[in-house]
Order: structure tokens, then C-alpha cells, then sequence
């Protein structure tokens, strides 16, 4: 009889989930047996923070009972490296005699040794399946005429929309599968209580299926004229569930497709907004495997590697405090340390704040964020600071430098956002909330840490000379 051996990484669902539909795809008697391995210490070392493991806990649970009624026995094993997962993978084998391991793949590079290293020590009558799950297209499928790995993202999305229209992407069906439900087994918990409040996210496949039909039906029409907006509801917010794979990338095309009846190349503006953020995603995963100095701690550019970062540690502080004096950029990171996300367009505005107004490396903000994201993945998160910092690839040029004020009143502009996370701004007036330092009322509130032009200036300047 066949072992087939699933094993769950960010993938933390089973319907239209790649392996999982493959392993089941059988009409002959099989043993099924899944696996879902910690590395707690490489884990440490990446920055993966308590919100991220908690909440990967609390969806494990919710993955073992959907498991146990498909018959699966599913265990989790606490161990502490990657090295530890593949000698444990390998022992498993060869005792247990499975004859098929599937999984899906991951692109950081340390996670693409350690499965070449599954690869080459399972005994070779092991057959190996993996499968592009994460992303829509597989990475190296959407290359220049040269083929390399595109750099700027505007490209890479004429091309990946090019292809997509050349390949199936519906999600897979599970399997008719009759199975005994199988006992939930026990283990360790990976994390005993998260930083933040992670109490309104959704924490089973279910759950975030709903969340995602909800933002369907009555945000993809307006997502672009909302989307900037974080007083409003405009965003999807089912990043956390895409992170950890409650939910797939195929699954919110497809149920954006039948709400409007058209492929997404059809669609229209408003709608293909988020589409667009769909496309980000495969970008920054591809890049990761076309350029493995970004799983390593490295800028993309690698003559920023050069820059004078200040890196006050006053000034840092302030910044993860929420205390800087900034509006915007408090209310952010309030957000952050309290939920564990922050809206998308606020990111951006603290990333430009720290990198640029107080000259901070961008590594110290990517391992913040890392720390306290719910929704924490390397290609994003890397990339979203990257850009910021005017040291990644198809980043902001370095001398647009975003004023947090007039971000503020632009996307904001009655100050709700900033009111809910500083309500010692209530005490202002609308249009004072964004620079109370304009404001003769006294609240208990701090002045700026840094001028907001002359450090704009100087951010320019820095850069300036790293050209010449």
C-alpha cells in the first residue's frame, strides 16, 4: 500500500490546496499521514515574532479537525532548525515507509535549500511532488526576452497577464475522499500568547473563505477609490489569511471572476485595483528566487549598502513607541502593536518616515514589522521596505519623499484614523489633528522629533552623493 506524506507549510487549508488535492487523488487503498514541522530557532533568527506564531497555532487547530474528518493522521513536531526538519523528514521515510512526499514550495532561500536537501537525501524510491501553491504562476515562468527575472514590476505585470490567459488557474477540487475520521493528535503549542489583539481575525478556512466573499460582494467595486483610505473599510484585509494560507491566491480570482462575470483581464478599474495587489504578491515571490540576496538580509541595490544610516536610537524608539509627534506615523504604529496589521497606505507613510525624515536603516523597520505583522511574509514585507527606502528594485526614486502631513490630510482628511488611535487629538479640530503643533490648544501630546523639510532635504542629499 502507498504512504503518501503531506507536508503543510504556509498552506494551512485543505481545499484548493496543490499537494493536498494531488495526494488524495487516488482510486487504489492509501495511507495518508500529514506533517506540519516547526524550525523554532531559525525562526527566532528570521525575526518571525509571537502575533505570527500564535496565530499559525491557532489556525494548526482549525487545519488538524479538517484533517481528521478527511482520515488524515496529522501531527505537528516542534524542532528547532531546518537542518532538524530534514533529518526528521528523512527518518520518517524510511520508518514509516512512505513511498510519495508532497508539498508545496516556498521561495526564501533558505527554505528552497532545505527542501533541495529533502530532495537529495530521501531514499530515491521516494517520488517527490511540489507544486506552485502561494503564487498564481510558477516562479521563472514570467521572464524577460532575456530570460531574467524582471526588476520593475509594471513589465512583469503585462507579461504575467499575458500568461495567465495561457495557463489553467481555477482552483482544484478536493477529491471525493470516504475515510474513518482520524484522532486530533496533541502537541506542544508554537507560541503560548501573541503581543498584539488578534482576536478579529478568522482562524479557520472557513472562516476566511467568508471574510473574503464579504470583501468581494461589497468592496471589489469600490476597492479603488477606498483603498487608501484607513479610516474606511477599503481594503480586503485577508492578507493574514493569504500569509498563511487559510485562503489561496486562485480562490480570490476565481470568486472575483463570478461576481462579475469576465476574466480578470476584463475587468474593470476599480476591480482590477486588487487584482494588481494580487500580481505584487507573485512579484515579490519571484524575486526572491531571482535574486537570493533579498533572503539575505541585503539591499537590492547594492550600492545603498553604503549609506550613512543616523540610526538614533532615540529616534528609533519613538518611532515603535507611536511617539514621534507625527500624527500618521503614531496612529500606524499604535495600530501595529495593538492588532498586528496596519492599513497599506499607512505602512508606506512610516516606512518613508523612518528611512528617509529620520535616516534609519530600513532593516530595523523590516524586522519591526516582522516582529508584530500577523500578515509577516519576507517577499512583502522585504519589499515594501525596500521600495520605501529607495534601495530595492523598482523603488520609489529617492527624491520623491512622501510628506506624512499632506498624506495625512489627503487620505484621512477629517482625521477619524488618527482620532481613534491618539484620542488626545479629539480635542482638535479636523484640520488641526494632522500637525497639532499648529494648534494653540494644549493637549498631551508630543511636538515632532525632526522637521519634517529640512530632514526631507537632507535624506535627499545622502542619496545624492551615493550617485556621484
Amino acid at each position: 500500500m502507498q504512504h503518501r506524506l503531506i507536508w503543510f507549510r504556509d498552506d494551512l487549508r485543505t481545499q484548493d490546496n496543490s499537494a493536498l488535492v494531488a495526494a488524495l487523488k487516488d482510486d487504489r487503498p492509501i495511507r495518508l499521514s500529514a506533517v506540519f514541522l516547526t524550525a523554532n530557532d531559525d525562526w527566532s533568527r528570521f525575526g518571525y515574532g509571537a502575533n505570527r506564531l500564535f496565530y499559525t497555532e491557532q489556525v494548526l487547530r482549525s487545519l488538524a479537525k479538517e484533517l481528521s474528518l478527511l482520515g488524515i493522521d496529522f501531527q505537528v513536531v516542534i524542532l528547532r532548525s531546518y537542518l532538524e526538519q530534514v533529518k526528521w523528514l528523512v527518518e520518517y521515510c524510511q520508518t514509516e515507509e512512505v513511498t510519495d512526499l508532497f508539498f508545496n514550495q516556498e521561495y526564501q532561500v533558505n527554505e528552497r535549500q532545505r527542501d533541495l536537501d529533502v530532495v537529495d537525501l530521501v531514499q530515491s524510491n521516494i517520488k517527490i511532488h511540489e507544486f506552485a501553491d502561494r503564487i498564481m504562476l510558477q516562479a521563472g515562468d514570467v521572464l524577460t526576452k532575456e530570460n531574467n527575472y524582471y526588476t520593475v514590476f509594471t513589465p512583469f505585470k503585462k507579461r504575467w497577464l499575458n500568461r495567465i490567459k495561457e495557463v489553467s488557474y481555477a482552483p482544484f477540487t478536493l477529491p471525493s475522499h470516504h475515510a474513518k475520521p482520524s484522532p486530533i493528535a496533541q502537541w506542544a503549542p508554537l507560541c503560548n500568547a501573541s503581543e498584539s489583539d488578534l482576536s478579529s481575525y478568522a482562524t479557520s478556512e472557513t472562516e476566511a473563505i467568508i471574510r473574503l466573499d464579504e470583501f468581494i460582494e461589497n468592496g471589489l467595486l469600490r476597492y479603488e477609490s477606498t483603498r487608501n483610505s484607513p479610516s474606511l473599510s477599503g481594503t480586503s484585509r485577508l492578507s493574514p489569511y493569504l500569509a498563511r494560507g487559510l485562503i489561496s491566491p486562485r480562490q480570490c480570482i476565481a470568486r472575483a471572476e463570478a461576481l462579475l462575470e469576465r476574466p480578470i483581464w476584463d475587468f474593470p478599474a476599480e476591480a482590477f485595483s486588487w487584482i494588481n495587489e494580487i500580481i505584487w504578491r507573485d512579484f515579490y515571490q519571484h524575486l526572491l528566487v531571482g535574486f537570493p540576496r533579498l533572503s539575505k538580509n541585503k539591499a537590492f541595490r547594492a550600492n545603498t549598502e553604503s549609506i550613512r544610516w543616523i540610526n538614533n536610537e532615540e529616534d528609533i524608539t519613538a518611532w515603535k513607541n507611536g511617539s514621534t509627534g507625527i500624527p500618521i506615523v503614531d496612529a500606524g504604529m499604535r495600530e501595529l502593536r495593538e492588532t498586528g496589521w496596519m492599513h497599506n497606505r499607512v505602512r508606506m507613510v512610516v516606512a518613508q518616515f523612518l528611512t528617509k525624515n529620520l535616516l534609519c536603516d530600513w532593516r530595523i523597520g523590516e524586522s519591526y514589522f516582522m516582529r508584530y505583522l500577523v500578515d509577516s511574509d519576507l517577499g512583502a514585507n522585504n519589499g515594501g521596505w525596500q521600495w520605501s527606502a529607495s534601495t530595492g528594485t523598482d523603488a520609489a526614486p529617492y527624491f520623491r519623499v512622501f510628506n506624512p502631513v499632506s498624506q495625512s490630510q489627503t487620505h484621512d482628511p477629517h482625521g477619524s484614523y488618527l482620532a481613534k488611535w491618539i484620542p488626545s487629538l479629539t480635542a482638535l479640530e479636523a484640520a488641526k489633528r494632522h500637525a497639532p503643533w499648529t494648534s494653540n490648544v494644549n493637549i498631551n501630546y508630543p511636538p515632532p522629533i525632526v522637521d519634517l523639510k529640512t530632514s526631507r532635504q537632507r535624506a535627499i542629499d545622502v542619496f545624492k552623493d551615493l550617485r556621484k
